[in-house]
């Protein structure tokens, strides 16, 4: 029988609920990242207002994500760059590879469907729905 053309791919976002429900908050792990490249965020930012500093690397995604980071927190930070909107895998393997491939030139990282999809399904982190 042949594939359905057809099929809707999963999206991927972070679940800040479930982050929340585990003790985490997810204002305090943005306004982290930020700060680690060196974004001023104030105690009291709202988590759409993190949200928007984080979507100002859209056009210089390598200074918020850079190589020494795991692919995990390559991927969180690839959807905080999106606002937390769903995203296909595919999408995050192209985003990685604009910045790691263009910037960076890194061929090592593992981005194929198996190392990305593994993190997304088996970290927790993550909601997924379809397209």
């Amino acid at each position: 029988m042949p594939k359905s053309s057809n099929k809707k791919e999963k999206v991927y976002s972070i679940d800040f609920k479930k982050l929340e429900r585990q003790g985490f908050s997810s204002e305090f792990l943005i306004s982290e990242k930020l700060k680690s490249v060196g974004v001023d965020t104030k105690s009291g930012e709202s988590l759409d207002q993190l949200l928007s500093k984080c979507s100002k690397f859209k056009k210089v995604p390598y200074d918020f994500i850079s190589p020494e980071l795991s692919l995990s927190e390559s991927i969180i930070r690839t959807l905080l760059i999106r606002k937390n909107s769903k995203t296909g895998m595919h999408q995050i393997q192209s985003d990685l590879s604009a910045v790691w491939l263009d910037h960076y030139k890194l061929p090592y990282k593992n981005i194929s469907d198996s190392g990305v999809l593994g993190i997304l399904e088996k970290s927790g982190f993550f909601i997924t729905s379809k397209a």
